[in-house]
């Protein structure tokens, strides 16, 4: 009943059933973008089911492509999973599915019917702030309850800390307790599984001198204002041309909505297809453009705050950064798209 998994991923499912084995906490996993959390998602789970096979399985995020990536995966690894979907963003409420792939903005107030549940395990677990503010909390302090305070709760992400708090298994009001497995970034490089990243030293520089800081992180209009003017634009642009020449896939990561466009229109003045992706787009027109740049009909995206987490697209092979950040976090889930 075990799927085929990397020697890594094999070591982080062992990890987990040692850790539940010996504590009663709620552990994370910690594995690079790229390195296939979503395979050990489903590995876990079905081996979960293998031994107990009543157990029942919730996987939250918060992003309706990676609900719908994570049960993709879920069904090319084990074709007649009893799995199913709960997003209003897919349309689909399969609340009675043993294993639910679920969005939590769409769950988080149906604890109640989804009753019954061993097992949550909580994807781009970085997300989660501390304290009890937020809808996980409640929708798992609901559940839990429920279910008799016996619940798991498993996260897993690429980086396990938060700019405002530190590190996420740290300090009183966790909701984490312990790192149960962590593979580094130059492990899985020097083995093969991650391409190297070459940074290159840029002549253009991004002046965020007067730029605020709120929580840790640049005010993201007074960002913008600083970082979005034409001539900067015009000279990133150009150095994002020559990088990119022998390079199929772009992706560049810019500092708001406007500024996503005005690199989008310079790129497209060298005469390279490029098209954009905000939190504004529609969803199929979204689709759409992620499709095209996958399958490499499509050479650039530009993209404001959307495709730092979940998106996985792995002909990309120049990643440009026009959106400073001081969130190591963020640096690496960007960088990580690569």
């Amino acid at each position: 009943m075990t799927m085929a998994l990397r020697p890594y991923q094999r070591a982080a499912v062992e990890a987990l059933y040692d850790y539940f084995s010996a504590s009663a906490g709620n552990p994370l996993v910690v594995m690079p973008t790229g390195t296939g959390k979503s395979l050990c998602i489903a590995g876990f789970t079905r081996e979960a089911i293998a031994a107990y096979g009543d157990t029942r399985v919730l996987i939250l995020t918060h992003v309706k492509e990676l609900i719908q990536q994570n049960f993709m995966t879920m069904l090319r690894a084990w074709p007649e999973a009893p799995a199913g979907i709960y997003s209003a963003g897919l349309s689909r409420r399969d609340i009675r599915a043993q294993i639910l792939f679920a969005g939590i903005q769409s769950i988080h107030r149906h604890a109640y019917q989804v009753q019954r549940c061993d097992l949550v395990l909580i994807d781009e677990a970085h997300l989660l702030g501390r304290g009890d503010s937020g809808m996980y909390r409640s929708f798992l302090a609901q559940l839990n309850e429920i279910n008799a305070g016996l619940l798991k709760v498993v996260g897993f992400t690429a980086t396990p800390y938060r700019l405002d708090s530190g590190m996420l298994h740290e300090g009183k009001d966790r909701l984490f307790t312990d790192i149960a497995f962590q593979v580094p970034v130059l492990e899985m490089i020097q083995q093969g599984y991650l391409c190297p990243v070459v940074p290159k030293q840029t002549s253009t520089q991004l002046d965020v001198g007067g730029v605020g800081t709120r929580g840790g992180e640049f005010i993201a209009k007074d960002l913008e204002a600083a970082v979005d003017r034409d001539e900067v634009t015009r000279a990133a642009v150009q150095e994002i041309v020559q990088h990119g020449e022998g390079r199929g896939s772009w992706l560049v990561f810019c500092s708001g909505v406007a500024h996503a466009r005005h690199v989008r229109d310079a790129i497209r003045e060298h005469g390279i297809s490029a098209e954009t992706v905000t939190g504004d787009t529609p969803g199929p027109e979204r689709d759409g453009i992620l499709a095209a740049f996958k399958a490499g009909r499509l050479r650039c995206v530009t993209n404001a705050n959307v495709l730092t987490t979940g998106f996985d697209a792995p002909g990309t092979d120049l990643i440009a950064l026009l959106r400073p950040t001081k969130s190591v976090g963020l640096y690496v889930q960007m960088v990580g798209r690569g």
